[in-house]
């Protein structure tokens, strides 16, 4: 259909040329950014991270880092794998909306608080661990008893 070729142009492909600063500068700002943002969740009194050892695909145990964020007493109900604040307090009537767990594994020198999730599932995924079925059946029907009384 066509008959010639498309060549690109020699001039353009430069043998001076290096290609890995532009990659490693994307790479560094990538980095610098990721710092700043761990520095920025380390102020924050509630937030707290472990690492775990997870199998990866070829099989050898890479460490990874969960980060927690809790929520204190009487402030405002805070989901634990994102941080959000929510539109709760902790301790009011509303509590019920969400699966909440007692953070055992809190900084030394701090006040225990509570994990909350908007489900059970959401707690297993954070964590990867199981729920037994019981305690999901028990919240949910906490759960739908507290809906049908405040919305």
């Amino acid at each position: 259909m066509y008959s010639e070729e498309f060549l690109p142009d020699d001039a353009v492909f430069d043998e001076d040329m290096d290609i890995s600063i532009e990659t490693s500068t994307v790479d560094s700002e990538k980095i610098e950014r990721k710092k700043i943002q761990e520095l920025y969740r380390l102020s924050d009194p509630e937030y707290y991270f472990f690492k775990r050892y997870e199998e990866s695909p070829d099989g050898t145990l890479k460490p990874t880092r969960v980060r927690i964020f809790a929520s204190s007493l009487y402030g405002y109900i805070r989901n634990a794998p994102t941080g959000l604040r929510e539109e709760h307090r902790v301790g009011s009537k509303y509590e019920d909306l969400y699966f909440s767990v007692k953070d055992t594994v809190y900084k030394s020198g701090t006040t225990m608080g509570f994990l909350y999730y908007r489900n059970p599932e959401e707690f297993e995924r954070h964590f990867k661990i199981e729920v037994s079925k019981s305690i999901k059946e028990k919240w949910n029907e906490k759960y739908l008893r507290a809906k049908s009384r405040l919305l």
